[in-house]
């Protein structure tokens, strides 16, 4: 039998840390990382260390608008937290609804190790990295 992560725990780790994406608020997101902390997703299929993914979090932060979560579902693993949820945004390119994403967090008391984002980016626009810039 797996034993679940503290409850309380996991459950601030992830609730700061998607309510400070969601503020654009970067500086507080990154308090609820831990210093090894690590970002991937199935789009770059690239292990992002925690200091590139704080900048690639600020980058992003400059190409979308209005980013909101709903339909949030949140299930509790011996590892940490799994987050289902439509999410919407703005960009120059356009808005975009009811985008399905799942979000993979590990935790380590009340700060989020590794996010693993999914999401079918059909229909999105390209974020292009500005020129010359590389976080990896």
């Amino acid at each position: 039998m797996n034993t679940l992560v503290d409850k309380a725990d996991a459950t601030a780790a992830v609730e700061g840390f998607t309510s400070s994406w969601l503020a654009h608020d970067i500086d507080r997101k990154a308090t609820f990382l831990t210093g090894d902390f690590v970002l991937w997703n199935n789009c770059d299929h690239i292990e992002v260390p925690h200091a590139a993914a704080i900048k690639s979090f600020h980058w992003l932060t400059t190409v979308t608008r209005n980013n909101q979560y709903y339909d949030v579902r949140r299930n509790l693993t011996s590892f940490g937290v799994v987050q289902q949820h439509l999410a919407s945004f703005d960009t120059d390119q356009g808005n975009f609804r009811g985008i399905p994403m799942l979000l993979v967090f590990h935790t380590r008391g009340r700060r989020v190790s590794r996010c693993e984002t999914y999401l079918d980016s059909t229909g999105l626009p390209k974020l292009e990295w500005p020129k010359g810039v590389r976080f990896f």
